[in-house]
Parts: C-alpha cells; structure tokens; sequence
C-alpha cells in the first residue's frame, strides 16, 4: 500500500506540473505578446483571467459528474488528453480574441485536473500524512514545473527563437500524463456511486461554515499570486529595468518557493493543525509584493523575496483541498475541493488581475502589487476563523476522529 501511495503522489505530482506548464506560460510570455499583440494594461489582465472563467466552470460541472457517477480516473485521463489537443492554440494567436479564446479552452481541459487528483489522494492517502501528499500533489509538481523552470525554458525560447514557438513546447507532455495515469493509476477503492437523492447541492455544501471560510480565504489568496503573476514581470521590466533573462529568475524563485513550500507548509498542518499554517503562511505572503515595491532593481534581493514571501503557496492544497475534503462525507469530495476552486477562481483569479490591469492603467503599475500585500493579510485574518479538520478522516461517507 506505501508502494503505491508514494507512487501515486510522484505521478499526480508530475501530471499537476505538466498542467501548471500552460497554464502559466501565458504569464511568463506576457511581455513578450503584449508587444506582437499591441496589448494595454486591461487587455493583459483580460487575458490572464480568461483561463480561470472556463477553468472554474469546468471543475464544477465534471467534479458533480464525477462524485454522481463515483469515478475519478477516466475524467482526469480525458482533461490531460484534451490538454494535449488544445494547448497548442495559443501558439497561432494572432490577435486578442484568438489568446482570449485560446484560453478559455485551455481552461475546460485543465478545470478538473485538481479536485480529481486530491478526490484520488483523499481515498489512497495514509491518514498521518493526508495534508503532505495533498500538498505535493497540488502544489510541489506544479511550482517546480510550472513556476520554477518554465519561466526559465519559455522565456529562452521566447528570446532565441519567438513566444509561439515556447507555447508549441508546452502540450506535447499532456499526453505521457495521460498514458501514465491509465497504465499506473487505479480507480479509488473508496469511489462509490451515490444514491441519486444524496447527489451534493451547492446549498448543502455552502452551509458548512469551513466551505464558506476556505472560499473567501481562497479568494483573497488567488488574487494575491495572480497580481504576482500577472504584473511583477511587467514592474521587473519597465519599472526595474531588469532583463528579460532577470526577470525570469525573479519569477522562477515564486516557482522554487512553491516547490519547497508544498512539503513545508501542508507537512506542518499535519503536526500544528490546518487552521495555524494557513493563518502564519498566509501573512508571509505579503512579503514578496513587499519586496517587489522596495528592494529595487537587485535580482538576489527580488529572489529572496519571492523565496520567503511566497511561501504562502503552501497554503493553497489545504484552504482547497485538505480543508473543504475533510469538513464533508467523502462521497461530495470533488464537488466541495470544486466549489472551493470554482468561486476562488473566479473571484479572486478573474476580478483580480482584471481589476489590476485597470487600477495600473489609471494609478500605475505599483497599484497591483500594493493590493496584493492587503489581500495576504486579509487571508491570514479569515484563517483564524477556520474549524480544526487535521486528525480527522473520511470512512464510509462520514468523518471521524482518526484513532490512535
């Protein structure tokens, strides 16, 4: 069983990284299209949010399939397949509606990817260390691929050759993922079909004080990494006069705090509880737009920033997964980690770089990044107010104390 559970954590680590690949290139291209694209402030954060809009509805719609039907796999299979298929759009965009477009689609193939993957982890995951594979699963492939390396390989690419050629890189591994996860993946030996009368409704999930909780914190806190990505490497550029070269280090170093941060932070919620890693990270995380506004035009000091700030990352596979998965019976998993998502996104990845770009057009780029450091704060407020759920376990649809 420990074969297989560790396993299954390094190939979902591995398939949530292949997805963040995409997901985020358009962030770390950005300067590069806005220029071809002859885009403004607004249109970048129209762009950077298109995305999270199909993404957010998508894991809605395919996590209340999945929990109905009781599988995971074959959905998760089809999101990286579709993945694979659709990502190499947005290298032939030409214009804005065509990236806007192409994001929207990117986002119905990868929408599912998490709460199918911690669906998955919640069934196969040892009791005592449920919060530190939800954390590597989530976050550790993601940030090391999609946040530490990508800025570095895409931004070279999109230097020595063009940024359509760096997105044409991105799809291809969409489809070892899916070939992995149908040879070494099983279905979830805990995946039962639901009565139809217990199908979860939103209402049921909403009246759960945590739910209600985990989605304003993961409001607040989406929109503070969003801003981060959506306008630190503009500020880098135009404000800092930093390379393209630096800038993409400064972004690599949030990937490297992401990677370090998903073993760090669910690990220790593990031993201290959910609620005082979510609260202490949180309040970190204002150190890395902190950072952006002070430290000037020095790449380590921006590093070290984005290192320590950014640890704040660690907290997303628990206000998303750990927490919302473990406050309701097992059989709504995926629709409760989907709800959580679903309103995040939207509201805090969707309203926020798009609010951004129009505070920057009419206050300056600086705007953005002050609000991100209020948003970090915000969250670690609301963390506080969180209900306990670490010690606790899913058996037979209920939760229950873990025993001894």
């Amino acid at each position: 069983m420990k074969g297989y559970e560790n396993r299954l954590v390094a190939i979902l680590a591995l398939a949530g990284g292949v997805a963040a690949l995409d997901a985020q290139a358009v962030f770390y291209l950005m300067p590069f299209i806005a220029v071809d694209l002859h885009l403004d402030n607004t249109r970048i954060g129209i762009i950077s949010s298109a995305v999270l809009i199909s993404w957010s509805l998508a894991a809605l719609l395919v996590a209340r399939l999945s929990d109905r039907v009781g599988r995971r796999k074959p959905f998760l299979i089809g999101s990286f397949l579709l993945f694979a298929l659709l990502s190499t759009m947005s290298a032939y965009a030409g214009t804005f509606a065509v990236m806007f477009a192409a994001r929207l689609l990117i986002g119905v193939a990868e929408g599912p990817v998490i709460p199918m993957q911690q669906a998955i982890m919640l069934a196969e995951s040892s009791p005592h260390r449920r919060g530190l594979n939800m954390g590597i699963v989530q976050n550790f492939g993601a940030q090391l691929i999609g946040s530490m390396l990508a800025p570095l390989f895409l931004v070279w690419l999109a230097t020595h050759y063009d940024w359509h050629s760096a997105f044409l890189v991105a799809g291809g591994p969409g489809l070892l993922v899916a070939a992995l996860i149908a040879w070494l993946v099983r279905e979830p030996i805990a995946s039962v079909r639901p009565q139809a009368h217990e199908g979860p409704s939103w209402a049921l999930l909403l009246a759960d004080r945590n739910i209600r909780l985990c989605i304003l914190i993961g409001t607040a806190s989406v929109a503070w990494f969003f801003l981060l990505l959506s306008f630190l490497p503009l500020w880098s550029i135009q404000k800092l006069g930093l390379t393209p070269a630096e800038m993409s280090v400064v972004m690599g170093a949030i990937g490297a705090a992401g990677a370090s941060s998903a073993i760090l932070v669910p690990g220790l919620s593990d031993r201290i509880g959910r609620r005082r890693a979510i609260a202490g990270f949180a309040l970190v995380g204002a150190i890395a737009p902190i950072g952006a506004l002070l430290v000037g035009p020095h790449p380590v000091l921006l590093c070290i920033a984005m290192l320590l700030g950014c640890q704040m990352l660690g907290t997303f596979p628990l206000f998303m997964g750990a927490v919302p998965l473990e406050s309701v019976p097992a059989r709504h998993a995926a629709s409760a980690s989907a709800l959580v998502i679903a309103i995040s996104q939207i509201a805090g990845g969707v309203c926020g770089p798009l609010i951004g770009g129009v505070m920057a057009d009419r206050f300056g780029l600086a705007t953005p990044l002050y609000a991100s450091i209020a948003l970090a704060l915000l969250a670690a407020v609301l963390a506080t107010r969180l209900t306990e759920t670490a010690g606790t376990r899913q058996k037979n649809g209920q939760m229950e104390g873990d025993k001894p």
